[in-house]
């Protein structure tokens, strides 16, 4: 239903800007019209798959996490339980495959979210260079543009597992489904506006804040990658990943089920 829902949200997308793409993108380069000549198919499909990526950037935390709480909470509400750890596999079994569930899950996810945005969007537009808003103006060449693009699914895969990760705590800890995606998305959103209305001093803690790594997959869509900073960034979402893991483990490993 959440993989549906993606697919029918990057469709309208398409519609959208299939009608009025053109006068949108004329709009957005009048700026720059004036002192270059531009020419070629500049609203294309690899165009409107990076713009499907960034609209969708706020809805694909929700849709997934939706689940994701759901895999550790589930139990506790429906009061399963404990008739699931009173069969052979104990505890720690039990939570190492609720733990890869959640992987495969965003995988799958992700992948149909990545085709659905790429392969419709270059079937009806076609392709061509990319014309990114970002920094000022960045052009990406047409033959580079599909290796950033699965370089970025690979990164945004390994910042949703880390945001998953995160919603496993709060779905462990109050063992309501409910209750983590509203608390992992008021800490999302928190998060999200220390990193973009920060001043002076306070800017110093973005590179603490997950949202600010989550928010890296851009880069890849800059002429001079800094895979420096890309990773940096995957090295934290790692960390937070194996130490999430870690507490579930233990919280799931010593929590009293019969409360």
């Amino acid at each position: 239903m959440r993989k549906r829902t993606a697919v029918v949200l990057m469709l309208v997308i398409d519609l959208g800007l299939y009608s009025d793409g053109e006068e949108v993108f004329a709009y957005l380069l009048r700026a720059i019209s004036e002192y270059f000549y531009l020419e070629g198919n500049l609203v294309n499909g690899y165009l409107i798959a990076y713009l499907a990526l960034n609209t969708l950037w706020v809805h694909l935390p929700v849709l997934i996490i939706i689940v994701t709480a759901h895999i550790f909470a589930g139990e506790f509400e429906y009061g399963t339980i404990r008739l699931l750890l009173t069969q052979t596999p104990g505890r720690s079994q039990c939570f190492v495959a609720k733990f890869m569930a959640m992987i495969i899950y965003i995988a799958c996810f992700m992948l149909v979210v990545a085709l659905a945005a790429l392969v419709p969007s270059a079937l009806i537009f076609g392709t061509g260079d990319v014309v990114v808003f970002m920094d000022g103006i960045q052009f990406i060449q047409e033959d580079s543009f599909l290796m950033r693009f699965l370089q970025t699914l690979g990164f945004a895969t390994l910042g949703m597992l880390a945001f998953s990760s995160l919603t496993m705590i709060f779905a462990l800890w109050f063992r309501n489904t409910l209750t983590a995606i509203l608390i992992s998305l008021g800490l999302l959103i928190l998060l999200t506006l220390l990193q973009k209305f920060v001043f002076g001093l306070f800017s110093t803690w973005q590179p603490f804040l997950f949202s600010y790594h989550m928010s890296n997959w851009q880069l890849f869509f800059v002429n001079e990658i800094p895979y420096e900073s890309i990773f940096s960034s995957v090295l934290y979402l790692i960390v937070m990943i194996v130490l999430c893991f870690v507490v579930g483990y233990l919280r799931f490993k010593h929590m009293n089920i019969t409360e």
